[in-house]
């Protein structure tokens, strides 16, 4: 049975390199700002506005509207990711020790960001591919737009399906933003959306913020998602975090139940768990560029 390992609430130096780190793998972290979270069960109420002016003659009756008040129920999800390692690592003196916590955390750190991605746009658990029982994915309640083989259309069909809806974001996979990069102005021969580098990281999308991301079209779920793109308002997605990440350092014992112990194979294993909170506000703000 593994030891208690008493757990440890990360320096802000590098709780704020974990923070930072979120936004370059998670393009909700990037669209959409985080609100801090409590652990309670949260209903969201938002204001969907109807109201039209009434022209009125002097003296005449006035008249009215109803208007309705939504709620959305807040979902929580805990996450960890457990790395092991040689326990040479633990001969490093003091002074070192969390350096090396600090590089393992950034790997742990982009899978934590990624999880954020895989819950909310998938309702999939990006360890193993699977289905989430009990989570709806974004993508579900989504607008659906079927790809064409022309590009330029695909962004307009997105943006032609939101014409209600404030457009502030759009999320774009790999693979969508190579084929965006690629398009030229046949009379000139320049690229057609410039603003998209050869690393494919996307500032910016004719004119609205952008993000690139291999969590857009969930490549580690193992029932092909087919999306290649999601636009919409991101600020309807209400998420933060619910407690400061921690580190746990684990010498004995075997905390993934894989059969291996720890000591018995010279390892210690370093875990990292974070728990989030969201809430989408309005699916259908959202279009989802799927392919054929």
């Amino acid at each position: 049975m593994a030891m208690d390992a008493s757990k440890i609430t990360l320096p802000h130096t590098i709780a704020q390199a974990v923070v930072n780190k979120v936004g370059d793998t998670s393009t909700i972290a990037k669209l959409s700002p985080s609100t801090p979270q409590l652990f309670t069960d949260t209903d969201f109420m938002f204001f969907n506005g109807k109201s039209e002016a009434d022209v009125t003659a002097e003296g005449q009756k006035k008249s009215s509207y109803e208007q309705d008040l939504q709620y959305v129920s807040g979902t929580r999800f805990k996450v960890q990711t457990t790395t092991r390692v040689t326990s040479e690592l633990q001969w490093a003196d003091e002074d070192n020790r969390f350096q090396i916590i600090q590089r393992i955390q950034e790997d742990q750190a982009k899978a934590i960001a990624r999880a954020l991605d895989y819950v909310v746009y998938h309702a999939v658990n990006p360890k193993s591919g699977e289905k989430l029982d009990g989570f709806t994915a974004l993508t579900t309640g989504a607008r659906t737009v079927t790809a064409t083989d022309d590009q330029i259309e695909n962004v307009d069909a997105l943006a032609d399906a939101l014409n209600e809806y404030e457009i502030n974001g759009v999320a774009l996979s790999r693979t969508w933003a190579a084929q965006l990069r690629k398009l030229r102005v046949p009379a000139t021969g320049m690229r057609f959306y410039p603003e998209i580098p050869i690393n494919l990281d996307a500032g910016t999308l004719d004119g609205i913020p952008a993000a690139t991301s291999g969590t857009v079209n969930g490549k580690l779920a193992k029932t092909t998602t087919k999306v290649l793109g999601i636009m919409g308002d991101f600020s309807l997605i209400n998420w933060g975090m619910v407690r400061d990440i921690t580190a746990e350092i684990i010498p004995y014992g075997d905390p993934d139940q894989t059969g291996v112990d720890l000591k018995a194979h010279n390892q210690i294993a370093y875990r990292s768990e974070a728990m989030f909170a969201y809430a989408i506000l309005d699916p259908q703000a959202f279009a989802v560029l799927k392919e054929k």
